[in-house]
């Protein structure tokens, strides 16, 4: 059986920075009100300039957003992103430090409203550190028996994952990078929900890094050609249930889909039917996720 792996946690200042940038520059709300008023005039300025220069404005802050989270220190981070997004090659150093001025004035903001965020965001992933520390091997391998009933390839968990965790501005977050092998998450103090756990994001982003290289690796197959995403949620939440990390009962799986963004409340509906159905009839896991794949692309197709 595949051996579970090693997380190498550290708190993120930079990602911090770029992750509330980001946050107010797709229009998402801050729960620090104060936060995201003093962030809201740098971030407007830099998807002004990107528009005004014909780039893709969601394409660069996502790309900012792994550069930062691969490399802290790459001095090109923002040119990287700039040319990912659609600038060209010979312009973006000049548009790179137009932006970057910008973007040190988020910095700038950020800080003042945090000016003691390395030592403070030490402090809180400290908690959950230690909480996975002591229930996240078997989290992980509870998970693992459920997925493939106690056959699991060798190589289906990484041999280490980076958990990289920063100053909370959502009230929970998180995500995943399977090509860097490392998640990043908000560094909560306290469950927003005590039904799900922070703890369980965690063990649901590592789930993800396995299954994204799996089925990129093994299979040879997209990542997203099967809903692993929403799929692996109630794996995750019996394997909490039975290790009396969650109460026993009905899974929280409509809460927990909310929680992690990835779905409005008919997208829960709906995985919370299909985990159940599935239970009642089981199928080969693949031909069970191709099922709840048809019907989450039915729901967005009469939301369209």
């Amino acid at each position: 059986m595949s051996s579970v792996p090693r997380i190498r946690w550290s708190a993120s200042t930079k990602l911090s920075e770029i992750h509330a940038a980001r946050t107010v520059a797709m229009g998402r709300s801050l729960t620090d009100r104060k936060t995201e008023q003093a962030l809201v005039a740098p971030a407007t300025e830099v998807n002004q300039r990107l528009l005004s220069a014909s780039i893709d404005v969601t394409t660069f802050w996502q790309r900012l957003f792994d550069e930062t989270a691969f490399d802290a220190e790459n001095p090109r981070a923002c040119e990287i992103a700039l040319v990912a997004a659609g600038c060209s090659e010979l312009q973006a150093e000049q548009t790179g430090k137009a932006i970057g001025s910008r973007l040190g004035e988020c910095r700038i903001a950020f800080h003042r409203r945090y000016p003691k965020l390395a030592q403070q965001l030490a402090l809180r992933s400290q908690p959950l550190c230690q909480r996975w520390d002591m229930i996240g091997h078997g989290m992980l391998s509870g998970i693992t028996k459920r997925i493939w009933g106690g056959a699991a390839p060798n190589d289906w968990w990484p041999s280490r994952i980076e958990g990289l965790m920063v100053q909370p501005i959502r009230g929970g977050d998180g995500g995943y990078d399977p090509d860097a092998n490392q998640f990043w998450m908000e560094a909560m103090l306290t469950d927003v929900d005590p039904a799900v756990p922070e703890i369980l994001r965690v063990a649901w982003l590592v789930t993800r890094v396995a299954t994204e290289q799996h089925t990129r690796d093994r299979l040879s197959a997209e990542p997203s050609s099967l809903p692993w995403g929403i799929g692996s949620v109630p794996f995750v939440l019996s394997t909490a249930a039975e290790l009396d990390v969650i109460p026993d009962g009905p899974l929280p799986i409509s809460r927990a889909v909310e929680l992690w963004h990835l779905g409005d409340a008919t997208v829960g509906q709906a995985t919370q039917r299909w985990w159940q159905h599935w239970q009642e009839s089981p199928t080969p896991l693949p031909v069970a996720l191709t099922k709840l794949g048809q019907q989450l692309r039915a729901i967005a197709n009469a939301s369209s």
